[in-house]
């Protein structure tokens, strides 16, 4: 009964007015996500309250509901349920992070939060991966996503303009290696709409590049995306005219260099002295390849023979087909258009008949 009314006092309604946004730095804006939450709040009213800590009164420092609170503003609200955590910011700050199955952390949130546990509150990293049930070479990884980026990259991700996907799959590797072409590419990134599919394949190419086309993509890396996208619609046209005729080909084209690169690869793979386990795997493997391709040309073969069988019958059948009597012409028809001998010999014939 006592921690049920100690939970009562600490769930209270708190002026919005009256909340340090201490740590609103490191959350990442997005205005379709404070629209969904406003949406949902005058649907529904709000479900979960805000964590907050006590600072001087009537001052609380928010830990936990930065969405909420830009949700609630949006919609003209002046006060929140409130979660009044009964202990220090760096405990709260440890409690959200632990309890992070129960939200989705944003990956550079959650480095943000770790960076102000270090920081501002004097944590070791393996103090903090203790306290968060994490190796500290976990806390390092997220350390290095911030310390990779240029600030004005980190700003842009956290005010929304880039997206985490592409600061920590394609910008983030790309500083590493180039910290100027990560800059660029974000300030295009800033500017234009690429989608993930898009992103990928441009880091792809990026990747097998030499220096000179690299530098290329990142100073257009609008146009690199247009080729692409052509170069694309073109082999979809000529697949398309080829029909399945065609890519039957290509797919037969491709067997074949496979062949030839494992023919020139085999001394390599099989050897003396090779362990027998490997061996066999690998014989395994090619038996299993070969028995694949012995079932298809059997398939192939038999398909031709009932093909041929079909059309000698077919022919056949034509041949000895005997026309319908309504496609016979009549006599009279006949002896319209045939010659004088013709009819003589016709009536001749008839005559001969009836004395018959």
């Amino acid at each position: 009964m006592l921690c049920v009314m100690e939970d009562i006092i600490r769930i209270k309604h708190l002026e919005i007015v009256h909340l340090d946004l201490s740590y609103r730095h490191i959350r990442v804006q997005n205005d379709q996500a404070v629209m969904r939450m406003a949406d949902s709040m005058q649907r529904y009213g709000q479900i979960m309250p805000i964590l907050v800590v006590t600072a001087r009164p009537p001052c609380h420092t928010l830990i936990d509901g930065y969405l909420r609170v830009a949700a609630a503003r949006r919609l003209g609200h002046d006060t929140l349920l409130s979660h009044i955590w009964h202990g220090d910011e760096k405990h709260a700050l440890c409690h959200i992070l632990v309890k992070d199955d129960q939200r989705r952390w944003d990956i550079f949130e959650q480095a943000g939060l770790i960076k102000e546990l270090l920081n501002r509150h004097q944590l070791s990293q393996r103090e903090l991966g203790r306290i968060l049930g994490k190796d500290p070479s976990w806390v390092s990884r997220r350390l290095a996503l911030l310390e990779t980026l240029p600030d004005q990259v980190l700003q842009s991700v956290q005010r929304g303009r880039i997206s985490s996907w592409a600061a920590t799959r394609v910008l983030t590797p790309m500083a590493r290696a180039n910290t100027d072409h990560a800059t660029r590419l974000a300030d295009s990134l800033m500017k234009h709409h690429f989608s993930t599919r898009q992103l990928f394949i441009f880091f792809k190419h990026y990747q097998r590049s030499n220096r000179k086309v690299r530098e290329n993509m990142v100073n257009e890396p609008v146009l690199f995306i247009k080729t692409i996208q052509s170069q694309k619609d073109t082999r979809d046209s000529q697949q398309l005219a080829q029909g399945p005729e065609g890519q039957w080909t290509k797919q037969l084209h491709t067997i074949y260099h496979m062949i030839q690169r494992l023919t020139s690869t085999a001394d390599n793979v099989i050897y003396a002295g090779q362990n027998n386990l490997d061996r066999r795997r690998l014989l395994t493997a090619f038996n299993e390849a070969d028995q694949m391709w012995r079932k298809l040309k059997k398939y192939i073969e038999r398909r031709i023979d009932d093909i041929c069988e079909r059309q000698r019958d077919d022919f056949s059948t034509a041949q000895g087909r005997k026309r319908h009597p309504a496609d016979q012409p009549d006599v009279e028809h006949l002896q319209k258009y045939s010659s004088p001998s013709d009819q003589g010999k016709a009536s001749t014939t008839n005559s001969s008949h009836n004395t018959v």
